[in-house]
């Protein structure tokens, strides 16, 4: 069972690692292990928010991240779906 679930994680990864390939997938890039000179690296990236192991990242994409060095793994940040909606006023 463990191997299952271990599996569809990384499955899980792999996708969403891809679809950081796909233009105009997502505004951000959520960086895990990013480089502690990440914004150096990327000088027209905007950093959103950064913990000390994730940065989240926008006017950047993945192939520039790996290119230059600046990050472990790049997954999408910021999807429409996946943000909690504001509360009606």
């Amino acid at each position: 069972m463990a191997a299952y679930a271990l599996a569809l994680a990384l499955g899980w990864l792999a996708l969403m690692a891809g679809g950081m390939f796909i233009p105009g997938a997502a505004p951000s890039a959520l960086v895990i292990a990013p480089a502690p000179d990440l914004l150096a690296r990327l000088p027209e990236a905007r950093l959103v928010h950064a913990t000390r192991l994730t940065a989240t990242v926008s006017n950047v994409s993945a192939a520039e991240v790996y290119r230059k060095g600046a990050g472990l793994l790049v997954l999408p940040a910021g999807l429409p779906l996946c943000m909690i909606p504001p509360e009606p006023r």
